[in-house]
């Protein structure tokens, strides 16, 4: 990944959002579709890189991507690191996906 990055953040929709001491947190009862993380991971052509702590990370050109589990292993988020134009292709397939039904990209 090169030094200079975007954040973004696939959430359920209306999830609360807090930037606490650690980063972006997010609250919400809701959960999102395992299906969108697949998705993105085959859109995107991502490689599997590891998994900690409930977090799976991947990586392909220009993108990060770490899936975000809870205790239940449902999706809570998922979280980009993104350079050069990644960010404006990352919108148009979030609708490629088919996921605005149910989450939002959030880029702080």
């Amino acid at each position: 990944m090169t030094k200079g990055y975007k954040a973004a953040f696939i959430v359920p929709i209306g999830a609360r959002k807090i930037l606490g001491e650690d980063g972006w947190e997010f609250e919400s009862s809701v959960r999102l579709s395992k299906d969108i993380g697949d998705g993105l991971i085959k859109t995107l052509k991502l490689t599997f890189l590891e998994e900690y702590s409930g977090i799976r990370k991947y990586a392909g050109e220009g993108i990060g991507m770490s899936i975000v589990f809870d205790d239940n292993q449902e999706v809570e988020s998922i979280y980009f690191q993104l350079s050069g134009g990644a960010l404006a292709s990352l919108s148009e397939i979030y609708q490629c996906v088919n996921a605005s039904s149910e989450a939002e990209i959030f880029v702080p």
